[in-house]
């Protein structure tokens, strides 16, 4: 497991979760180890939810407790296994145009924020001058650059980096894009993502295939924050929603 997602872990504070969570690192010692020296920046946290923890818990409430967190962090098994993220259908069914038609990518700087296996970084890198690639995961990152080097590609650059942070200067790249960052604190990923864009740039969200019907239709959200969005039928029979948004300069609208 990785360290940003015990910091992800840590953001959980649903009652039932925290209880069984302190319980399960309680009854697992060196888990409870490998975790605050994984994680040093949430140890107060990890420490103060297993002093938490009832001291006659029984193996059986241990083990309630330990599947109760696995079947609740099952969003972690991509994160460790990039290899069943890459065959899963919302990256194996999806094409690069989704990607490139939205823009001209051609020559540009890009910066793929929150890049996973490198769906968009790479997709971009076939027509950009120069893409960065950033993922907060190192599992994902050593994924990347092992792809890196099966497909010879030389224009893709891969860092450390999230979304609360990015470690840029302002007005870097041409192009900003992410796939799935959206859906909680929209606004505050759409500023950190337009710092870091030029003027005249854009900021582009464009998710993988889906399955998955939407009735509900595009992100208010995101419509509200000012992105033009187009909607398509996956081929999985999915709704898919591509937004993007051009950067202004400060003082015109947007």
């Amino acid at each position: 497991m990785d360290r940003w997602i015990f910091r992800t872990i840590a953001r959980n504070q649903h009652p039932e979760f925290r209880n069984k969570l302190a319980i399960a690192l309680a009854g697992n010692p060196a888990v409870y180890w490998y975790v605050v020296n994984k994680c040093p920046e949430r140890q107060e946290y990890y420490n103060t939810l297993v002093n938490k923890a009832p001291d006659d818990c029984s193996k059986e409430g241990i083990r309630d407790s330990e599947i109760y967190v696995l079947d609740a962090l099952d969003w972690a098994v991509v994160y460790v296994y990039p290899d069943r993220m890459e065959n899963l259908s919302y990256i194996k069914d999806w094409d690069n145009e989704r990607l490139l038609s939205i823009t001209d990518f051609t020559g540009k700087t890009v910066l793929d924020i929150g890049s996973g296996t490198g769906r968009l970084a790479f997709a971009a890198a076939t027509v950009a001058k120069t893409v960065y690639a950033s993922e907060p995961v190192d599992r994902l990152r050593e994924y990347m650059r092992e792809k890196q080097k099966r497909l010879k590609v030389d224009n893709v650059y891969i860092i450390d980096g999230a979304i609360e942070m990015l470690p840029f200067p302002d007005e870097s790249f041409d192009i900003v894009v992410s796939g799935h960052i959206f859906g909680e604190d929209d606004e505050a990923k759409w500023r950190e993502m337009s710092r870091v864009t030029r003027p005249g740039g854009y900021v582009i969200n464009c998710p993988g295939e889906d399955h998955r019907k939407k009735p509900e239709g595009p992100s208010e959200e995101l419509i509200g924050l000012g992105f033009e969005h187009s909607h398509y039928v996956s081929k999985t029979g999915g709704d898919v929603y591509r937004y993007w948004k051009q950067k202004y300069e400060s003082s015109e609208k947007g």
